[in-house]
């Protein structure tokens, strides 16, 4: 039998001000969530979870309800002690003569791969099972020793030597980099590589064991030819909302959704019960719609995810952005944003995503300025934020958990989390000499 390992236990710290990676909703869905139903798709039956104290009781109660279909077992990461830490955690919950599939709940891959690599498994005679992707570019991450550096377009696996973690550019040994969807046939032979390595860097514990295992069992590497996302940054959302908006087919209008007049619905869509679009509102897909949302009237919302309760209200523009729950809107142009629940915007403020030069957006994380990869990046918000009237918002800018931004500011920099931003305004008074009567008006409404 094989168990899955559910990687869970990170601290998310990049990602902030938004929450935990693995509970972030997609298509009304977690990642978690998204991520068990796939495994339980693929025939899995039994799987750990390693949580951290600060998420494991939030990722229990989200899983609560596909517990009668999957075995879950949970395991605490008291420390961020890296993936190697957690990963040794998980193998005490695992007999050793069980095989064992790692992977992360933060990562999407294509429909049906969990699947096809666990049919894989079973077909082909190997030790070890990893997956690839091929990278044209340099990518700091885990980079297989090939004996032939396959193309990009090969779909049938083939053997790896070894693994060299974040090489640096010009030193890739191959074009291809690891995923973590790794089948191993014996938990035991996993269970002493991580003995043999122990004592180590932690960063690259895991690494290390697995490049033990590769020098000595058989390692094959299936590749993974389509798009695949992982939620590091808080921009990552965007990959991932656009990778799973891509995959809507068809236009899905629950029939308890009251679709006014003159709206206009085109492309792929879902549209959940109780949303409400008001006349002359409009969704172009690919699109999601969450329960109970709101388009007001003239309201517009494009390749984009709105979240359950929220109101895009009259007049408002969201485009390729990802909307939280019970987020308001009321005349404002929401661009490539990432906004948690319960923020709203006062009328009239705007979310700048592109730089006058159109150069690649930077951000700031952790006091790092960071290139985002993105010529167009709207904001990223966390809960509970509320932002006045008229404010400008610059691109990449990263406003924080339950903060408050005044009336007509200009905000071109980051806002920590429960921080205030108001504008101190000098007004100066004075005569009105300058008294018009409504017939002085004539000759301007004459040319109209």
């Amino acid at each position: 039998m094989t168990v899955a390992v559910i990687l869970a236990g990170g601290e998310s710290s990049r990602l902030k001000p938004l929450g935990d990676k693995s509970l972030q909703k997609f298509i009304g869905v977690s990642l978690l969530q998204k991520h068990l139903l796939q495994l339980i798709e693929a025939g899995v039956t039994a799987c750990v979870v390693v949580t951290n104290p600060q998420n494991s009781a939030a990722l229990q109660a989200d899983l609560l309800a596909l517990q009668p279909r999957i075995a879950i077992s949970y395991t605490i990461q008291d420390e961020p002690l890296g993936m190697g830490d957690a990963v040794q955690r998980a193998l005490q919950l695992i007999d050793g003569s069980e095989s064992v599939y790692i992977t992360q709940a933060h990562d999407v891959f294509r429909e049906g791969f969990h699947t096809h690599m666990l049919n894989e498994a079973g077909n082909i005679h190997t030790d070890l099972l990893l997956t690839g992707a091929y990278m044209r570019e340099y990518f700091p991450g885990g980079y297989f020793i090939t004996e032939s550096d396959p193309s990009a377009s090969t779909a049938a696996p083939f053997r790896a030597n070894g693994i060299v973690e974040k090489p640096g550019a010009g030193n890739e040994p191959s074009h291809w980099v690891t995923l973590v969807a790794h089948w191993f046939a014996s938990a035991a032979d996993l269970k002493n590589a991580m003995a043999q390595t122990d004592g180590g860097p932690l960063g690259d514990h895991y690494e290390r064991a697995l490049a033990v295992l590769m020098r000595e069992k058989n390692a094959l590497v299936i590749p993974h030819a389509e798009p695949s996302a992982s939620l590091k940054y808080p921009w990552h959302m965007l990959d991932i909302m656009e990778l799973l908006l891509g995959r809507i087919t068809g236009q899905h209008i629950s029939p308890q959704a009251q679709i006014g007049n003159n709206v206009t619905i085109q492309g792929n869509v879902i549209i959940e019960a109780g949303v409400r679009m008001f006349p002359g509102s409009g969704v172009l897909g690919p699109a999601y719609i969450g329960e109970g949302a709101i388009i007001g009237n003239g309201a517009l919302a494009r390749g984009s995810m709105i979240g359950a309760q929220s109101v895009i209200g009259y007049g408002t523009e969201v485009a390729r952005s990802w909307i939280g729950s019970n987020v308001w809107f009321h005349t404002n142009y929401v661009g490539d944003s990432v906004i948690d629940d319960n923020v709203s915007f006062g009328s009239g403020t705007v979310t700048g995503n592109l730089r006058l030069d159109e150069g690649v957006i930077k951000a700031a994380v952790k006091g790092e300025r960071i290139a985002t990869g993105r010529v167009k990046l709207g904001q990223i918000i966390g809960s509970g934020t509320r932002i006045g009237i008229n404010a400008s918002l610059m691109p990449g800018i990263i406003i924080g958990k339950n903060a408050f931004v005044g009336p007509a500011v200009l905000l071109n920099q980051n806002v920590p989390d429960g921080k205030r931003v108001t504008l101190k305004q000098e007004l100066e008074w004075g005569e009105n000499s300058a008294i018009k009567s409504a017939e002085d008006r004539g000759a301007f409404r004459s040319k109209l």
